[in-house]
C-alpha cells in the first residue's frame, strides 16, 4: 500500500510538469523561431553563456549579474550558495530584467542542500548506489525535479556518470554511484528519468569520465590513461545507456584523454571528444555544456577567453562561468571573423538553447511563487523519501558471528562510543532505546590520555559498538582517522566483539578489515545515525549492497541482509499515514497543559512495529522549570496490572503452573483460613470475585507504624523522610484484605485487591518476589531500562516525573515513589500499582504482545496464551479480559469510554489513575500510549477525564488510519 501511494504521488507530481526527453530539443518550435529572429549577433552569443550567481551575495555582486543580463544578454545563470527564499527572489529579479527568459541551472547532485540552507539533506550518489530498489532512485530524481522547479531551476548538473574505478580519486569518491558500470548506468538512468519526468533537464557528467583519475580538475588537468577499447567498455557505458533513453544534457569535463586526443587537450576543448565521440559516435543530440571554465583544468595552456572559444569550436553549446563575459563575447566574434567558427554553427547552438527553454516552459512563465518556499521544500513526503533512501542504503558489509542484530541484551555488557562526535548524538541516544548501553564519546584528535581512559571504561565489555564520525574523503590523510582512534579499536577488538558503524566514506574500511561486524552508513547526519543504531538492534532490516570494491577484502555487491526484530522509529508515512493527519494530537495534548489538566505528558503511537509518533508536552510541574522529555519516566498506576502482574500470570499459566479454574487458597497458604481461599483465579483476573473495591490503608496507620528516618525497625520507604514498620504489609495489610467483606461472585466490581492477591499467587508459584520474577523473565531480556518498581534505586531522579502533590497522606511532592498509598505502604511493589516506565519501554512490552509473544529474536509467550488473556471473558457481564481491560462491549457506550470509537473488539490495554493509558489493537497492529502526571494539579476535578483528552488523541490516530483505508478502496 505504501509503495502504491508513493507512485501515485510520483505520477501526480510528474503530471504537473512536462515530461522531457532529449529528442524534444530538436522538435520544431514557432516560439524558438520567433525569439531567435529578434536576437542581434551579440545577443545570440550571450545566449551561449551561463554564469554563477549566489543568493547570499551582496547588492554589488547581484547588480554585476544584472548588468550581464541587461547588456550582454547572457542565456542563463547557475545558482550556487545561499538560501531557498533568497534564491527565488533573486531568480525572479533576474528573470524580470531578461530580454529572453533565463535558463537557470543548479549543481545539486544530492539535492538542494548541496547549495542551499534550510533544505533536506539527501544522500549522495554512492549511498544511492547501495540501494537495491530502482524505484526509490526514480522517486529521488522526481523529488529533485520538484524542488529544483520550486526554486526556479530548470537544469540539474546531474547525475554523475563517473565510474569509481580508482579509489584514490580525490574528487569523485562518494559522488559516484559505484565501481560497476552497469550499476552506475542503472541508477543514473532512474535518476535521469525522475528529473526529466518532473520537468527538469538532466545533464550527466563528467564526459567522458572522471572516475579513474588521480588529480582534481579544479586544481589541474587530470588525464585518463586508458585505451579506446577500455574507455568504450567502461567509461562510456553509462552514456550509451542514457543517451538513447532521452538524456537532455551532457557536461564535458576538463580531462585529458590521449586515446582520443593525442594533444591531451581538455575534453571540453577537444573536437575529437566533444563532437566526434559524443555527438557523432554516440549520437547525442542534446545540450553540451562545459564544466566550470574557471577551473584550472580548463585553462592550463590558454587564456580563459581562448579556452571558451576552443570549447565552442569543440562542440559545446553552453559556456559555464567564463572569467569575463565581455571578453569572451569579443573573443568569439574575433574567432568567427577569422573563420575558426561560423555563424551557422553559432545559430544552431542558440536555437538548441532556446529549445531547452521552450521545453521547460519558459515560453509560458518565467517567474516562481515566493510564498511558502521553505515549507514547500520540506513536505512530509520528501522527508519520508529521504528516510527511505538512507534506510535502504545502509550496508552491513560483514557480519561474522551474526553479531547483528544484537539479540541477548541481558546476557552481555554492551558499551557504545562515538569517535569524532559529541556524547549527545542520535547514534548513541537511539542505541539507548533498545537496552542497557553504556555510552561514551571522544573526539578524533583528542590526546592519547583520553583514549586510554576510554579504553579502561570499555575493556570489560562483551560487545562494543563503535560509531566512527568526522571522517572525510581524502585518501591521502587516511580519511582523517587519527592514529589514536585506530589503536583504540585494535585494542578493544582483542577483548570484545566489535560492531563498527562508519558514518562516511566506505573506502576507509580498509583500516578495519580484521573486525567481525562492519556497518556502512555513508553519511554523518542525525538520520543516518539513528537508522544505523536501529539496524544494530534490529529495529530495521538491512538490504544495502556495497557499491564499490574496497581493497581486497570487500567486494562490490557485498552486503548481509537482516530482518527487523524490534521496534523501528519511523515517520507516519512508513505505514501510509500522513504526518499532517496526526498534527491534531499536538493541539489536544497542549490544550491539556494550557488548561492545567496536567503539567506535562508524553504521547507515543506505534503501528506495524514502527513508532510513528513520540512527543513530549509541558513540564514536570506547574512551575514550568523542567520540560518533559520522551525519555522521562512516569508512575503507570493501574497499568501495572497488565505490564507487571498479568505478564507473570500468563507465563506461569503457559508453563502449567497456574490453573485459571483453581482457587486462591490452592496457591497462597496464608489465604486458607479466610473466605477468600475459594476465589477462582479467573474471577480475580476479571474483577468478578466479589471483592471490596478499595481499602484506604493509610487512614488506619498509627503513629508507631512509621518514622521519619529509616532503620532496621522502619526499613520500608513510603516517601521522602517517611518509612514504615518492617513486615507491615504481611502483618497488617494482607490480613486486612483477606478479612475484608466479600460479596457474591459473578458481578463485575473493579477492585485493587484482586491484583494484590494475584501478586501473592505469582510469588508463591514462582518462588521469587514479583519484581525479581518480572525483571528476570521480561524486563531485562526485552532491554527495558526504565520499567520497574522503586525507580529511585536504578534511575536518576532527573528522569522521574513528579507523580503528585500529596496533600492527604505524605504531605509532599511525590517523585519516584508510587502514588497509590497502599502500594507505597507495601514497599512500592504491588500487583495493582507501583510500576514506573518510559513510554518507549511500555511500547516495547506491548509490541511483544502484538508480535504474538516474540520480540528481538526471543519468544516470551506462545500466541495462544496471549489470545486467551486478551479476549472478552464474559461479555455479558463486563468488558474485561484476563487482567486486561478492553473497550466497552456496546458500540454505543464506546463514545463515552476510554478509547476511540473505532477500536476493534480485539483491543486490550488499561488506564491508570495518575493519568496514563495504553491501548493495543491487534487488528490494526496499533499501540497508543499516553503518560501524564495529572495528580500534580491542586484541583479536585479530573480535568484529564472531563476533557476526554486520552480518547480524543486515540481518535485522531484512528481517523488517520481509516483515511488511509478509504483511500486504498477508492
Amino acid at each position: 500500500m505504501i509503495i502504491i501511494a508513493l507512485f501515485i504521488s510520483s505520477c501526480t507530481r510528474a503530471q504537473n510538469q512536462p515530461k522531457i526527453t532529449g529528442e524534444q530539443l530538436e522538435a520544431p518550435s514557432a516560439w524558438v523561431d520567433s525569439v531567435f529572429k529578434t536576437l542581434s549577433p551579440d545577443q545570440k552569443l550571450g545566449q551561449l553563456i551561463m554564469v554563477t550567481a549566489y543568493s547570499h551575495a551582496d547588492r554589488i555582486q547581484t547588480e554585476r549579474i544584472a548588468e550581464l543580463i541587461r547588456y550582454y544578454h547572457i542565456g542563463g545563470v547557475m545558482m550556487a550558495q545561499g538560501g531557498p527564499q533568497r534564491q527565488v527572489n533573486l531568480v525572479n529579479y533576474f528573470q524580470s530584467i531578461a530580454h529572453v527568459p533565463l535558463l537557470v541551472s543548479m549543481d545539486a547532485e544530492w539535492g538542494l542542500s548541496m547549495r542551499l540552507d534550510s533544505t533536506i539533506s539527501f544522500p549522495r550518489q554512492m549511498p544511492l548506489g547501495a540501494i537495491n530498489d530502482d524505484k526509490l532512485i526514480y522517486e529521488f530524481g522526481l523529488e529533485m525535479a520538484r524542488q529544483l522547479r520550486r526554486v526556479g531551476a530548470h537544469i540539474s548538473f546531474s547525475p554523475v556518470l563517473d565510474i569509481n574505478s580508482n579509489q584514490w580519486n580525490p574528487v569523485i569518491s562518494t559522488r559516484s554511484f559505484g565501481s560497476d558500470k552497469k550499476q552506475v548506468a542503472e541508477r543514473a538512468l532512474q535518476y535521469m528519468k525522475g528529473l526529466q519526468d518532473g520537468g527538469v533537464l538532466a545533464c550527466a557528467k563528467h564526459f567522458p569520465g572522471h572516475g579513474d583519475t588521480d588529480n582534481d580538475s579544479h586544481t589541474s588537468l587530470p588525464s585518463l590513461f586508458r585505451s579506446k577499447a577500455a574507455l568504450d567498455s567502461v567509461e562510456l557505458y553509462p552514456y550509451k545507456q542514457l543517451i538513447p533513453a532521452g538524456l537532455c544534457g551532457v557536461m564535458i569535463g576538463h580531462i585529458g584523454v590521449p586515446a582520443y586526443d593525442a594533444s591531451n587537450s581538455p575534453s571540453s576543448q577537444s573536437y575529437a571528444i566533444s563532437t566526434s565521440l559524443l555527438k557523432n559516435q554516440l549520437g547525442f543530440k542534446g545540450l553540451v555544456i562545459t564544466d566550470d571554465l574557471l577551473m584550472k583544468g580548463a585553462n592550463g595552456n590558454f587564456s580563459s577567453t581562448e579556452s571558451a572559444v576552443k570549447s565552442l569550436i569543440a562542440g559545446n553549446d553552453i559556456l559555464l562561468n567564463p572569467e569575463s563575459v565581455p571578453a569572451t563575447i569579443y573573443s568569439i566574434k574575433t574567432a568567427i571573423s577569422k573563420g575558426r567558427l561560423s555563424w551557422k554553427e553559432v545559430d544552431a547552438k542558440v536555437k538548441k538553447v532556446l529549445a531547452a527553454k521552450f521545453l521547460v516552459g519558459l515560453n509560458k512563465n518565467r517567474l516562481v511563487s515566493t510564498k511558502n518556499v521553505i515549507t514547500d521544500l520540506k513536505l512530509d513526503a520528501a522527508k519520508y523519501l529521504n528516510y527511505e533512501l538512507v534506510k535502504n542504503s545502509l550496508t552491513l558489509v560483514r557480519n561474522q558471528k551474526n553479531l547483528l542484530p544484537i539479540i541477548d541484551v541481558e546476557k552481555q555488557k554492551i558499551g557504545a562510543v562515538s569517535i569524532g562526535a559529541e556524547l549527545d548524538n542520535a547514534f548513541l541516544n537511539t542505541l539507548a532505546k533498545y537496552g542497557p548501553v553504556s555510552r561514551y564519546s571522544v573526539w578524533m584528535n583528542d590526546e592519547e590520555a583520553e583514549y586510554e581512559k576510554l579504553y579502561q571504561s570499555l575493556a570489560d565489555m562483551q560487545t562494543v559498538i563503535i560509531g566512527l564520525h568526522s571522517i572525510d574523503t581524502n585518501v591521502k590523510d587516511n580519511f582523517a582517522i587519527s592514529e589514536n582512534a585506530r589503536k583504540l579499536i585494535v585494542r578493544l577488538s582483542k577483548t570484545s566483539n566489535i560492531i563498527l558503524a562508519i558514518f562516511g566514506n566506505p573506502y576507509c574500511i580498509t583500516n578495519f578489515d580484521y573486525l567481525p561486524a562492519i556497518l556502512v552508513a555513508y553519511d554523518d547526519n542525525a538520520l543516518a545515525k539513528s537508522l544505523a543504531a536501529q539496524a544494530v538492534f534490529g529495529g530495521i532490516g538491512l538490504s544495502g549492497k556495497l557499491p564499490v570494491t574496497v581493497g581486497v577484502g570487500f567486494k562490490k555487491g557485498d552486503g548481509v541482509a537482516t530482518k527487523p526484530t524490534r521496534l523501528e522509529y519511523a515517520m507516519p508515512e512508513a505505514v501510509g499515514i500522513q504526518l499532517s493527519d496526526l498534527n491534531r494530537i499536538d493541539s489536544i495534548a497542549q490544550d491539556g497543559v494550557n488548561k492545567r489538566a496536567y503539567p506535562g505528558c508524553v504521547v507515543l503511537v506505534a503501528k506495524d512495529g514502527k513508532v510513528i509518533y513520540e512527543k513530549a508536552f509541558g513540564y514536570h510541574s506547574f512551575e514550568n522549570t523542567v520540560p518533559d522529555k520522551v525519555t522521562d519516566v512516569f508512575d503507570l498506576a493501574s497499568v501495572t496490572k497488565i505490564a507487571a502482574t498479568t505478564q507473570g500470570v500468563m507465563r506461569l499459566y503457559e508453563q502449567g503452573r497456574i490453573d485459571l479454574n483453581s482457587t486462591l487458597g490452592s496457591y497462597v497458604p496464608v489465604a486458607r483460613g479466610y473466605d477468600k481461599s475459594q476465589l477462582l483465579i479467573k474471577d480475580l483476573m476479571t474483577h468478578q470475585a466479589g471483592l471490596t473495591p478499595f481499602i484506604p490503608f493509610y487512614k488506619n496507620l498509627a503513629s508507631g507504624d512509621y518514622n521519619y528516618d529509616s532503620s532496621a525497625t522502619f526499613p520500608t520507604r513510603v516517601a521522602q523522610n517517611f518509612y514504615i514498620r518492617k513486615g507491615y504489609f504481611n502483618n497488617v495489610m494482607l490480613p486486612q484484605m483477606l478479612a475484608s467483606r466479600l460479596n457474591a461472585p459473578g458481578k463485575y466490581v473493579y477492585s485493587d485487591l484482586s491484583m494484590y492477591f494475584m501478586q501473592q499467587v505469582v510469588q508463591e508459584v514462582s518462588g521469587q518476589p514479583l519484581y525479581t520474577y518480572l525483571k528476570t523473565n521480561f524486563y531485562k531480556p526485552l532491554g527495558l531500562t526504565t520499567m520497574g518498581y522503586n525507580p529511585r534505586s536504578f534511575l536518576s531522579v532527573n528522569r522521574l516525573v513528579p507523580t503528585e502533590n500529596d496533600r492527604a497522606f505524605r504531605h509532599q511532592v511525590v517523585t519516584g515513589d508510587v502514588h497509590d498509598q497502599g502500594a507505597a505502604m507495601a514497599g512500592g511493589v504491588a500487583g495493582h500499582a507501583g510500576l514506573f516506565s518510559s513510554a518507549n519501554d511500555l511500547a516495547v512490552l506491548m509490541q511483544m504482545l502484538l508480535n504474538e509473544g516474540e520480540y528481538g529474536g526471543l519468544r516470551y509467550f506462545q500466541p495462544e496464551t496471549i489470545k486467551k488473556f486478551i479476549v472478552y471473558q464474559n461479555p455479558e457481564i463486563s468488558r474485561r479480559g484476563l487482567g486486561f481491560d478492553k473497550p466497552e462491549v456496546s458500540l454505543a457506550e464506546r463514545s463515552y469510554g476510554s478509547t476511540a470509537k473505532e477500536v476493534s473488539d480485539e483491543t486490550f490495554g488499561h488506564t491508570g489513575f495518575t493519568g496514563t493509558c495504553v491501548w493495543v489493537d491487534p487488528k490494526y497492529k496499533l499501540t497508543y500510549i499516553f503518560l501524564s502526571n495529572r495528580l500534580m494539579s491542586a484541583e479536585d476535578s479530573n480535568k484529564l477525564g472531563g476533557m476526554s483528552i486520552r480518547p480524543k488523541i486515540h481518535q485522531v490516530v484512528y481517523d488517520a488510519i481509516l483515511k488511509v483505508e478509504r483511500s486504498a478502496k477508492q
